[in-house]
Formats: structure tokens, sequence, C-alpha cells
């Protein structure tokens, strides 16, 4: 609940000002699992050998430039408690039109992460109100009633105001609740689970490469593998 909670308030954010952070084209990536995994909805792949893990990505909200975010999850199904930490989760990715080239992907802090979310955010911001603005003098300058136009462009500064507070405000939100769904240092007693998003940091890659993402998670000494395939769709 906590996770889509989460999504909910940036769907909002981005609801508002969506067309400030759109692309010329949308990165889908397609669960690659191995006969004795799992595929579950949203892409989410399975996998149970001494622990049940899963794991998947979180595609539909583009928060920084050139990152990844996907969720790790972790049951543990032994008699003692086991541990989970991002120095457990190694990402590679082997691009299709490059033979034999690994490329090492690395796992973005919580401090790089909202730094980067912070200065996308500010200049969305900027960018969405100077739009805003534009059309609301384009207005004005074509309108043919002074009275009522003029009444008619209040009410549309007012209405703008409004987004931006209202843009402002959950941003902050989740700037503030973000720490309790990164994945951190975990302890996992027997019967629990716990589950956070790690964010790869793709900005080395070629934004246009295609190929397999492919992550190593180490729990209670066991590599659990997972392989996203990485599509371009333009």
């Amino acid at each position: 609940m906590k996770i889509k909670l989460l999504w909910i308030l940036m769907g909002s954010i981005l609801v508002l000002h969506g067309c400030t952070t759109s692309t010329s084209q949308k990165i889908n990536f397609t669960a690659s699992a191995s006969r004795d995994q799992k595929v579950g909805s949203e892409e989410i792949i399975t996998s149970q050998k001494k622990h049940f893990v899963w794991l998947g990505p979180y595609t539909e909200f583009k928060l920084a430039k050139d990152k990844t975010i996907f969720m790790v999850g972790v049951k543990n199904c032994g008699k003692a408690p086991i541990t989970l930490k991002c120095d457990n989760i190694s990402v590679t990715f082997k691009e299709d039109s490059v033979k034999g080239d690994i490329k090492e992907i690395r796992l973005q802090s919580l401090d790089d992460f909202l730094k980067d979310f912070r200065e996308e955010y500010d200049d969305s911001e900027k960018k969405y109100i100077k739009s805003k603005l534009e059309s609301i003098q384009l207005d004005a300058e074509s309108s043919s009633s002074a009275v009522s136009d003029s009444d008619s462009l209040g009410d549309k500064v007012k209405d703008l105001k409004t987004r931006i507070e209202t843009m402002r405000a959950q941003n902050q939100v989740i700037r503030e609740r973000l720490p309790e769904f990164y994945l951190k240092s975990q302890t996992i007693k027997p019967d629990d689970n716990y589950s956070g998003i790690v964010v790869c940091d793709t900005r080395t890659m070629n934004d246009k490469a295609e190929g397999n993402l492919q992550f190593a998670v180490s729990v209670d000494g066991e590599v659990y593998k997972f392989v996203f395939k990485r599509k371009i769709n333009k």
C-alpha cells in the first residue's frame, strides 16, 4: 500500500505538468524469465530458492532524467534472519547491437536521487509556468471584450497560482516520504518480507540502446538473477 500511495502522489504532480516532462520516445521493459521463474502483472518476475524474491520495473513515472526505477522484495522462507541491502544487488546492461559489451549500471543513493529529482522538478515547474503565461498572454492579445475577458484572464492567473501551489505541496510530500520507500539495509525475520525501490542510474548508457538489463540479487548465500528486455517505442 505504501508503494501505491507513493505512485499516486507522483502521478498527481505529473498530471499537472505532464507536458513538460514528456519525451519523444518511451522505454519499455519486458520480463524475460527463466524456466523456474514466474512473471506476474506489471512484468514482475518472481524467483524461489531458499527464499522468495521478486523484482519488477516502475516505468509509469519518470522522476529524474535517465533513471530507471525498480522494486525488489524478499520473503524470508528460512528459519533464521537474513539481510537485504543495496550492496546485495548488482545491475548490468548488455546492448543488443554491441557483441560482448556488458556495462555496469550504478544504483543511485537516496541523497543523489533527491538532488536530481529536485533539480528536474524546478526545471519542469519553470517550463510549465512559462508555457501557461504565454498562453494567457495570447488570450489577452486576442481578446475583444476588455471587461469580460479581463475577468476571464484573472481567473486563469488565479487557477495557475493554485496549480503551482498544489504541485509544490505534493512535491514536498514526495521528498519527505521517499526515504520510506527507498531500499535500505534491512534484517528480515523468518516468514517476514521486505521490499523497496532501487534507482538505476543509466546516464552512462546510450538513451536509444536496446538490450537486456540484468539484475543479480544475493540473498543468504544464493544469487537470484532477473533479466528485463529494454525496448524503445518511438
